[in-house]
């Protein structure tokens, strides 16, 4: 079993992370919900992909990684390791077989959460990660 296995396991994407940094309702909302039910975790993936666009952005980005990192004190980041990058490869060749390509990030992002026993994946981003049938879907 995963260390980072809970209860129930949820993770955060990224389209979550950039909603609580900008304060979205149904981000904030949301995420009262997971501090209830115990939780979340996110991926060394997103914490990429936000940081990334933090340093990308032309005003106060030392604000916004110091936001950034207080949001990710609050949350489990789960690491990409060796099973979880054969995971993302086994989807995204499965899917590329099917002409049906994905992100490989998205793949990467798919194949943590999987191999850390999540339950489910929180996003915005049903469309890109809702190909993935072992992967539960949950919005926000």
């Amino acid at each position: 079993m995963s260390p980072w296995r809970r209860a129930c396991l949820k993770v955060v994407d990224t389209t979550f992370l950039i909603g609580l940094l900008r304060n979205d309702p149904g981000a904030v909302e949301k995420a009262r919900e997971l501090d209830e039910e115990g939780g979340a975790a996110t991926t060394a993936i997103n914490v990429y992909e936000v940081a990334y666009g933090v340093h990308r952005a032309m005003s106060d980005p030392a604000r916004r990684m110091g936001a950034f990192e207080r949001l990710l004190s609050n949350l489990d980041v789960l690491p990409l390791d060796q099973r979880s990058a054969l995971r993302a490869a086994e989807i995204s060749g499965s899917l590329d077989r099917k002409g049906d390509s994905i992100d490989p990030f998205d793949s990467l992002i798919a194949g943590i959460a999987l191999e850390s026993g999540a339950d489910c994946l929180v996003t915005r981003n049903a469309s890109h990660f809702g190909r993935i049938r072992e992967l539960k879907i949950e919005g926000h």
